[in-house]
């Protein structure tokens, strides 16, 4: 008998009256065991793959957090010791020597010197200790200062200002020596040489051309004729500016319903129209500490640092401000929920269930958070 291999079986070849020969074939799956064992390692490998994946999503969000919460950070600080710096500006003159004169009705400060800078601390009444600046408006619902956390407040000359032409007299017109200096009617402005210096309200402002009559002013004489003296008196037109920051309820929820707070901004001039600019977002705290140096003892080279609700018994006044903000993120990217300790301006902060105390607590929840802080110079302020 003759055979043929087909699928390693030997079948018989015959020949039939037809001359048709016939095979056998047989076909072979994978068995249960083996079939398993393959569902397994598959398995494996997919979930090893998911595993990469996760963490690797979990390490660019973390790392998107990480850069986004630094940016802001910077941003916000760049921000307020910028004005703070310049806090006190008025040009030539030194505010310690000669403070600018109030001449505009609807100034923001009664005493400059007094109100170039300070901070206030904000109570669960809204009430801000010391007060709120002059005409300030505290703002109830969307940008609500968040209670427990402190504001600052800063008074300045801008450091853009113009020459003008000298002034025939006090109560004269002012020519500047541009056509866009980008004043406007109703702006406050502030005008110096190196002896003296006023605040006053822009009654009208066209072409290079400003007026200051007393319909929005307590009197439109200047303290000067300003220009007489000279170019080396350096007489100089600026815009007045008087920014108030302070972290806000926005009012709004990320997905795990925690509150979004943000980093506000207000600017002049104070009214109803003119509402805080929000910032940054993912500001959850501000606190400041102020350095005094005692008046009475000149030969002490120390700063005493107290809050800002004892800034108004504490004698002199700041030269110092330290700084310290708790940045957080948008989304709830952590494992578990945050229970670190944070220092912001020497304050301790500690996780707390919602509603917290901000003055000593942050709401625990599954957001990354940082601690930033600096300390500040008050240039214009001995």
């Amino acid at each position: 008998m003759k055979y043929s291999y087909l699928n390693k079986q030997r079948v018989p070849a015959t020949n039939s009256g037809r001359s048709i020969m016939q095979l056998a074939f047989t076909q072979r799956g994978f068995t249960m065991i083996e079939l398993l064992i393959g569902m397994a390692l598959g398995l494996i490998v997919v979930a090893s793959a998911v595993t990469v994946f996760s963490g690797s999503r979990k390490s660019v969000e973390l790392n998107s957090a990480l850069t986004d919460i630094q940016d802001s950070a910077r941003f916000a600080l760049d921000a307020i010791t910028r004005d703070i710096r310049m806090a006190g500006f008025q040009g030539c003159v030194d505010i310690n020597n000669a403070t600018a004169k109030i001449l505009a009705n609807n100034a923001p400060t009664d005493d400059y010197f007094a109100s170039a800078f300070s901070a206030s601390v904000i109570d669960p009444a809204g009430v801000w200790t010391p007060d709120a600046p002059l005409g300030f408006t505290i703002p109830v619902g969307r940008a609500q200062p968040v209670p427990g956390t402190h504001a600052v407040s800063v008074q300045f000359g801008s450091a853009l200002n113009y020459t003008f032409d000298p002034l025939p007299a006090i109560d004269s017109d002012i020519t500047l020596h541009v056509d866009d200096a980008g004043l406007v009617e109703g702006d406050l402005a502030l005008i110096s040489n190196c002896q003296v210096a006023d605040i006053f309200e822009i009654s009208s402002f066209s072409g290079s051309t400003i007026q200051h009559s007393s319909s929005v002013n307590r009197d439109k004489r200047l303290s000067a004729p300003y220009g007489q003296a000279g170019p080396n008196n350096r007489p100089r037109v600026m815009r007045f500016e008087a920014n108030i920051y302070y972290v806000g309820d926005t009012n709004r929820v990320n997905g795990a319903g925690d509150k979004i707070y943000s980093l506000y901004k207000q600017t002049l001039p104070y009214t109803e129209q003119n509402t805080p600019i929000e910032m940054i977002e993912g500001v959850a705290n501000l606190q400041v500490k102020l350095g005094f140096r005692d008046p009475d003892n000149a030969a002490s080279m120390g700063l005493t640092f107290v809050s800002p609700e004892d800034s108004a018994t504490t004698p002199g006044r700041p030269e110092v401000v330290q700084l310290g903000l708790l940045m957080q993120s948008y989304d709830s990217i952590l494992e578990e929920e945050d229970t670190s300790t944070y220092y912001i301006a020497g304050t301790e902060l500690i996780p707390a269930e919602e509603p917290v105390n901000s003055s000593i607590h942050y709401a625990s929840d599954k957001r990354l958070k940082l601690a930033f802080n600096t300390t500040v110079k008050i240039r214009n302020r001995r």
